[in-house]
Formats: C-alpha cells, sequence, structure tokens
C-alpha cells in the first residue's frame, strides 16, 4: 500500500510540475521577436532554454529510435516545430505512464487490492496510446489543412487565369494572384513567391518547394505549368481552367464521398433508436404477462 501511495504522489507531483512549466511565460526573445517583424521566422518562438531543450530532445530520440516516424510535411503545413511536436508525444506518454499507477494508489488508500499485473498492463498500454496519440491529432489535422488548401489554390488559379488573361505575363500572373487572396493559404504561397524572388529565382521554383514541404501534388502541377509557359512561352490560360475544373470536380466527389459514409454509419445510431423505442413499446406488455 506505501508504494502505491508513494507511486501516486510522485504522479500528483509530475502533473503539479508540468502544468506550472506550461502555464508560467517564458522570457521574451528578442532575436524570434525581430525575426517574426521580419517575417522569416518560422519555427519556435519560445524561449531560448525551451528551445535548446526540444533540440536535444530531438537529437536523442532521433539517436535511440530512429525508427520513429516524424510526419515533417505535415509539421511544416500545420506551423508547428518538430522539437515542440517530440516533446508533446514524450509528455503525453509520460503522461499516460504515470496515471495508471496514480489510479492504482487511490484504489489502495480507498482498501482495494489491485494485482500488480492490472497496473502494468495498463500503464504500458494508456502510455503506448497516449504517445501515439499526437500522431493521428497531427495527421487529421493536416488532412484537413490540405484540403482547405486545395480549395484556395483552386480560386488561385482563377485569379492566375484572370491576370493571364488582362495580358499579364506568368511572374506577374502567380504574384499578383497570390496578392489579391486573403487567408493563410494565400499567405503561404505569397510568401514562397516573395522567398524566391529574393533570391532571383523563377516563382514556380518557390511553388515548387513549397509544395514539396507540405505535400501538396496540386500546387507542384501548377508550378510545372507556370514554368513551361515562363520558359517556353507556352499558352496556359486553358490549361489552368482545365485544371481548376479538374480540382473542383474532384473536391465535389470527394464531399460526396463524405457524405455518403456518414449517412452509411448514421445507420447504426438509428437503428439502435428504433430498437430501443420498440423495447419501450413492448415492455410492459411483457412485464404484464410474465409479472
Amino acid at each position: 500500500m506505501n508504494l502505491w501511495v508513494i507511486s501516486a504522489g510522485l504522479s500528483v507531483a509530475a502533473g503539479c510540475w508540468l502544468a506550472i512549466n506550461e502555464l508560467s511565460p517564458g522570457r521574451p526573445n528578442l532575436r524570434s521577436a525581430i525575426e517574426r517583424l521580419g517575417g522569416s521566422g518560422e519555427g519556435s518562438h519560445g524561449d531560448p532554454g525551451r528551445a535548446r531543450m526540444g533540440l536535444r530532445l530531438d537529437k536523442r530520440l532521433s539517436t535511440l529510435a530512429p525508427w520513429l516516424h516524424v510526419p515533417d510535411a505535415d509539421l511544416r503545413l500545420l506551423q508547428r516545430d518538430r522539437s515542440d511536436w517530440l516533446a508533446t508525444k514524450v509528455t503525453c506518454g509520460a503522461l499516460g505512464i504515470c496515471l495508471v499507477p496514480a489510479l492504482g494508489g487511490l484504489l489502495a488508500i480507498a482498501g482495494h487490492t489491485v494485482p500488480w499485473t492490472v497496473p502494468v498492463v495498463g500503464m504500458l498500454t494508456v502510455g503506448l496510446v497516449l504517445f501515439f496519440a499526437p500522431d493521428v491529432v497531427t495527421r487529421v489535422n493536416a488532412a484537413e489543412r490540405r484540403t482547405d488548401f486545395r480549395h484556395a489554390l483552386t480560386s488561385y488559379l482563377d485569379l492566375v487565369v484572370l491576370e493571364r488573361g488582362a495580358g499579364a505575363a506568368p511572374t506577374e500572373a502567380l504574384e499578383a494572384a497570390a496578392e489579391v487572396g486573403r487567408g493563410w493559404a494565400f499567405e503561404q504561397i505569397s510568401r514562397a513567391l516573395g522567398k524566391a524572388r529574393n533570391a532571383c529565382r523563377p516563382p514556380w521554383e518557390g511553388l515548387s518547394e513549397l509544395a514539396n514541404e507540405i505535400g501538396i501534388a496540386e500546387l507542384a502541377d501548377l508550378a510545372t505549368i507556370a514554368g513551361v509557359a515562363g520558359q517556353e512561352g507556352a499558352r496556359i490560360l486553358d490549361t489552368l481552367s482545365a485544371r481548376a475544373e479538374s480540382m473542383r470536380a474532384a473536391a465535389l466527389a470527394a464531399a460526396k464521398a463524405r457524405a455518403g459514409s456518414r449517412s452509411t454509419t448514421m445507420v447504426l445510431p438509428i437503428a439502435m433508436l428504433a430498437s430501443g423505442f420498440l423495447v419501450l413499446l413492448i415492455f410492459p406488455d411483457f412485464y404484464r404477462l410474465f409479472g
């Protein structure tokens, strides 16, 4: 019993320490503030001590667990730092490991004896589940983010077609269309075009790099089409219009598929509700018959 009480106390103390550490404000970093004002800071904007701790954790996990998959493209799309994400995984796993001994300690205090195999198996199971929970959350959020980006990219293609129809060059059309649009997707495209312009490179190379970073194949196709138009002088109005139309058709088909899957999953709750209603109707007769 004393062992369970000690484990519960250590778990509660660790949870309090993590909560205080996360809620306490960090020291301001002048370099990060200057990078944010200049628009070049895309990493972690916390205090430097936490950033160094995250880098050490990243290196240690890369050495101890090289098989551990890190979704870099999803993290870049969600604008999350790799070190912070790994720290979140480790924190969730540690909390899952500490949760079961804490519950066992509370049961021991209440006078209920639990076999030692149950807390050990539960500790490992909950720890593993919470350790891999950030992977699932990141994958789901990134999929939704990519869907939103594809919708915005369709509008961006239409704007590029309008700019080209007005007589703008491929480079001018790509940059002007990015400045017209609003939203985080247009900001990402505008940032990629500005980075390519500052490096004295063609804008389609910036779009291609952005597509590789965040994993959007449609943006890579746009970069290829713009590159052909810029280097060979090909007409791209019809190609871009057809590409935008095909993206709209694909988005509509995906929306219909999601709606169909949700309609299918609603069959089970409706059937359970109907079964419960029938049980309520039949129960009084059965009660009178057999009572």
